[in-house]
């Protein structure tokens, strides 16, 4: 069914507005109580985009002043001032990503507000908006506003200190990743992915702040690969591991993987995770080759048309 079918006639469309400042309180209760809830952040709080137009609210109406009672409904989802709320950003467009949805009862209610965000989000040249579905509500839903699967991402896992051998690369300089290297990184990206997984100089620079290691690799004093990793409750996770298309295939992508999971054992960490797309099959066999193995848990990536 195409998305504009489904909103067209939508009651709620009207009643969507911005988020604002004094929404937080309201949010916070939603993003806990509702029955249905998406939260997929990154580096930000999503109180960060209150007051952008890609930030919405569907509010409660005053039933006691509208119809004398309050709903039955209301015993299921205490009453918060909200119904509904939907963050998208870019970044970088032209892609998008659902960043925060809760819902207390329907599909229109997600209809409605990504109708809202969706016209936004059109007028500051992004083309797509992508949903990593963490979560298995979003699955029976989305096709209906006219989303599509495009991918999916699968977790791999590693639980041992075992590492292959790894050849040195000639003239090629590991060292922790600095705030002038975002720009670079920016780079690295836009090169080597298509718009949906690229992260921007800015992300990279809020991810700093949150790593728990963070390197670039220079061939001959050129930034060509870098990784960022986070620590878990039992262990690290290897967020990203990007490598320039022009000298991939040349033992770089091993280099800084190796360089990134000793210094995992140096803090004392061993279990490793990391999720990377089906498709990516090089991706796979780097990991593969230093003893990952895929998990079986699958995240899909739904992608709506603009």
């Amino acid at each position: 069914m195409e998305f504009a079918n489904v909103w067209q006639k939508n009651g709620y469309i009207s009643q969507v507005r911005v988020a604002e400042k004094e929404d937080s309180s309201a949010i916070t209760q939603l993003l806990r109580r509702a029955s249905y809830v998406h939260i997929h952040a990154d580096w930000r709080l999503p109180a960060e985009w209150l007051g952008t137009p890609g930030f919405v609210v569907l509010p409660e109406p005053d039933y006691e002043k509208e119809n004398g009672r309050s709903p039955i409904n209301n015993f299921l989802l205490p009453r918060t001032g909200l119904r509904g709320c939907l963050a998208a950003t870019a970044d970088p467009p032209p892609s998008a990503w659902v960043r925060v949805a809760a819902v207390g009862e329907s599909r229109d209610m997600l209809a409605a507000m990504l109708a809202r965000v969706s016209g936004f989000l059109r007028e500051t040249a992004v083309t797509e908006l992508c949903w990593l579905a963490t979560r298995t509500w979003p699955d029976a839903w989305l096709p209906d506003l006219g989303f599509f699967q495009a991918n999916a991402i699968e977790t791999y896992m590693k639980d041992d200190v075992w590492l292959p051998e790894v050849t040195a690369v000639p003239n090629l300089t590991i060292r922790p990743a600095e705030l002038a290297d975002m720009a670079a990184l920016e780079r690295i990206e836009k090169a080597a992915f298509e718009p949906m997984w690229r992260h921007s100089a800015e992300t990279f620079e809020l991810a700093s702040h949150q790593a728990l290691c963070f390197d670039v690799a220079e061939l001959n004093g050129e930034i060509m690969a870098f990784q960022l990793s986070t620590r878990t409750d039992r262990g690290a996770h290897l967020v990203r591991l990007t490598i320039d298309p022009r000298v991939q295939r040349q033992g770089i992508g091993s280099a800084i993987l190796d360089h990134a999971i000793r210094t995992y054992h140096r803090l004392g960490l061993r279990q490793v995770s990391l999720n990377t797309q089906i498709d990516n099959i090089s991706s796979q066999f780097l990991y593969k080759k230093f003893g990952f193995q895929a998990t079986g848990q699958h995240f899909p990536v739904w992608l709506l048309p603009l």
